[in-house]
């Protein structure tokens, strides 16, 4: 009897551990990743660069992640009950959206790390192989193949009663255990990433003796090492989920293990938060090991996006007269918009 108490007590440190490391990941993640988006797409040292799409792509499917993830547990907080754990359709949806964005975006990774490494590479045929094109390519097989993998979340996730909305047919439940999981979305984009980063980062030590310009060996360099620290990050922020994962597909449910179980749903939580987090900190990754990416975020930030605001607020509006016809009305611009609403 004290251990079911226990165990109620901790399952309610759990749900209320999710609720508060979502919150956080959901708004640290939209900062950061539009962050990146707008330094990306901003400054025109990126445009056209392979690596500032992936990063693009990658930021856009995260945001993608956190709203599904988040959005049933604001409604569940609302209804007072969780629709996923309840509603069929929304334990379909959701975890289907997880699965694509997430799929999407290590998909996203690998492909990053293996642009870098062709861009790097000491031989020409093999630079002239990175391009925007193959980066066009890459994202669109990569989305293609996280929507089909996903779809079958439709045919395979179901609700009980007791336990809520999971996977509980047996040979679905071993694909998960022994494939998706510990491979298709672990082992193999880790293996992938970390042996291409390091082949770069080889290759950009060798780039001195390449005859390219100073703004593309600079560039190369920055990418390279913003990609290196980004797979340091994946593998260390979820690893401990791919242990504990495991551990919780093979954990039996009885009566008598009540305990046991609570425990591995608030560990689950824990390092689920933590492979979350891998989402989110790209932005502020980038800030704290690249200073030339500090001072592009402060040229977009301080010296761009807040002087216009400013000198939207700063704007005086014109008078117009009233018996004046105008021939042409421009559409109203941001400035104008703000001086109404002030």
């Amino acid at each position: 009897m004290e251990q079911l108490i226990l165990a109620q007590q901790i399952l309610f440190i759990t749900d209320k551990y999710k609720f508060y490391a979502g919150i956080f990941n959901l708004i640290v993640g939209l900062i950061g990743n539009i962050g990146i988006i707008l330094v990306f797409t901003t400054l025109r040292l990126f445009r056209g660069n392979q690596s500032a799409f992936y990063f693009i792509t990658e930021s856009i499917s995260d945001i993608g992640l956190f709203l599904a993830l988040n959005i049933p547990r604001f409604a569940g907080r609302i209804l007072g009950y969780d629709p996923v754990q309840t509603s069929i359709v929304w334990c379909k949806i959701q975890n289907m959206a997880l699965q694509a964005c997430a799929l999407y975006s290590l998909f996203t990774i690998c492909f990053l790390s293996f642009d870098q490494y062709l861009s790097t590479n000491v031989r020409p045929s093999w630079r002239q192989k990175s391009t925007l094109k193959l980066a066009h390519v890459l994202t669109s097989v990569g989305m293609c193949f996280a929507l089909l993998h996903s779809s079958t979340v439709f045919i395979i996730y179901e609700i009980q009663s007791s336990l809520g909305c999971n996977v509980y047919n047996p040979i679905a439940k071993n694909y998960y255990s022994f494939f998706y999981l510990p491979i298709l979305a672990n082992i193999l984009p880790l293996a992938f990433t970390v042996t291409s980063s390091l082949l770069a980062y080889r290759n950009v030590r060798r780039i001195v003796r390449l005859q390219l310009p100073v703004i593309r060996r600079r560039l190369d360099r920055q990418m390279t090492t913003i990609i290196l620290v980004r797979v340091i990050v994946m593998v260390v922020l979820g690893f401990p989920y791919i242990i504990i994962s495991q551990y919780a597909m093979r954990l039996n449910i009885t009566e008598n293990n009540y305990l046991e179980i609570a425990i591995v749903s608030l560990l689950s939580a824990i390092f689920a938060s933590l492979l979350h987090a891998n989402f989110t900190v790209n932005f502020y990754v980038f800030l704290i090991v690249s200073s030339r990416f500090r001072r592009q975020t402060k040229t977009i930030l301080v010296k761009k996006c807040w002087r216009s605001i400013k000198s939207c607020f700063n704007q005086r509006p014109t008078t117009i007269r009233m018996n004046q016809i105008s021939p042409e009305t421009p559409p109203p611009s941001v400035c104008h918009v703000i001086q109404e609403i002030k």
